[in-house]
């Protein structure tokens, strides 16, 4: 009886380790579905094996500052302005925390076969998710265009596509950004799984099949930011296999430097003008009026913040004022910095930036606690998300919250299968 139940907590486990990559890529605001019940998935199958549930939620150092920040974001929703879209932050981030802090304690309980079934149906979920966004990349979004005008209750917008009669006949590109940055993060642990794979010949194959799929996928998009995570991550994965401590160390050092640089940076890049430069893509020189106009605010909010997830509260009205002579916008905060370390210190003050800088750098210095074989691949995974908050969206989107969140839980399990000496061995 054991051996059956054994069996189907296999087969449920590996399946949804392959429906989540596969799903969220072509959908990634089911990442906030798919995330409780992977947890949930993985939590049960430990307590099933004999852990208890104190024991997978009770915090350790490496997990203190998540809760410290956890607290005080709910704190920091006192003074918001605005309130409710501050509790729902402080709310998703604990429950996201404890989901991924229970979820990685369960791991090492778990049977070895359960969870290189896992690794390797999660690997084959993101390489047909990245092979699905490469067909809408090639096709202008066929699959997508024939959903919205076969199902009447999707929503359409006409901010983002052309519609013409009724029918969408056109979607930017730039619709399936956030589908791009979900094939990025799945790129460093579906190559530890592959790394793992027995055989010299075929698992370079699959490891050169993977990567490429992946990065062609990425390199045809529009999304700069998951470009720019793809061609660095490179250069650090290269740096971590031959210097891991050093290279860890740094990632380290250099996520805690961000939050000190970003205020000088961003008034640097808006005195160079880079924001009226032709060369720059259009997105870029959006950013740069943004982070100009967040950066001048920050000093009058410098302790307490204005709130996390509250910058659209304060965003001033379009007709605020006139768009100065070259700009491509009118100088504002938009929806949100467009860039993490900035937005930390705009909305949740100095407290917040310390908190947040404590979290990051232990999640990195955590990376030296895995096996050795997946410590180059977990540190380059640290980075694309490091490069991609740089530039992208809202630290507290709900989607990318809970897609950072799996994306721990899928490097956790990818690495506990390195423990076994033929992956070991080919280190």
């Amino acid at each position: 009886m054991s051996g059956l139940k054994g069996r189907v907590a296999q087969r449920i486990t590996s399946s949804l380790f392959f429906l989540s990559p596969l799903v969220t890529s072509a959908i990634p605001r089911l990442t906030v579905f798919f995330l409780p019940l992977i947890g949930i998935t993985l939590i049960l199958s430990a307590l099933r094996n004999g852990s208890g549930l104190r024991e997978l939620l009770t915090p350790s150092a490496s997990w203190t500052p998540f809760v410290l920040l956890a607290l005080y974001l709910f704190f920091n929703a006192t003074w918001a302005a605005d309130q409710p879209a501050a509790l729902g932050a402080a709310s998703l981030f604990l429950g996201a925390s404890l989901i991924v802090c229970a979820s990685i304690r369960a791991v090492p309980s778990l049977p070895q076969a359960l969870l290189h079934r896992a690794a390797l149906a999660f690997t084959i979920g993101a390489l047909f998710g990245a092979l699905f966004l490469l067909f809408e990349l090639v096709t202008h979004a066929l699959i997508m265009r024939t959903a919205l005008n076969s199902i009447d209750w999707l929503q359409r917008n006409a901010k983002h596509m052309v519609i013409s009669h009724g029918e969408v006949t056109k979607i930017k590109p730039s619709v399936l950004d956030q589908n791009i940055a979900i094939a990025m993060f799945n790129l460093w642990p579906g190559l530890l799984v592959l790394k793992g794979i027995e055989g010299g010949a075929r698992r370079w194959i699959l490891i050169g099949t993977f990567f490429t799929c992946i990065a062609v996928t990425i390199l045809i998009s529009v999304h700069h930011s998951s470009k720019v995570a793809l061609i660095s991550s490179s250069l650090i994965f290269m740096c971590a296999w031959i210097w891991p401590r050093v290279t860890v160390s740094s990632l380290a050092a250099l996520w805690c430097l961000a939050f000190i640089l970003v205020l000088p940076a961003a008034f640097a890049a808006y005195k160079a003008e880079l924001h009226m430069a032709l060369w720059l893509p259009t997105s870029a020189r959006h950013r740069v009026i943004i982070w100009e106009y967040t950066a001048e605010r920050v000093p009058h909010h410098l302790w307490s913040g204005i709130g996390a997830a509250s910058t659209p509260a304060l965003k001033p009205r379009p007709d605020a004022g006139e768009r100065p002579e070259g700009f491509i916008v009118q100088p504002s905060t938009g929806e949100h910095a467009h860039d993490l370390y900035l937005q930390t210190w705009y909305e949740l003050g100095l407290l917040g930036v310390i908190l947040v800088a404590w979290a990051g750098a232990a999640t990195a210095l955590g990376i030296y606690l895995l096996p050795s074989a997946a410590q180059a691949f977990a540190a380059t995974t640290f980075f694309v998300c490091l490069a991609i908050e740089t530039f992208a969206w809202s630290m507290w989107q709900p989607w990318l919250m809970c897609a950072l969140s799996l994306l721990a839980i899928y490097v956790r399990v990818a690495s506990d299968t390195c423990r076994r000496p033929s992956c070991a061995n080919s280190a």
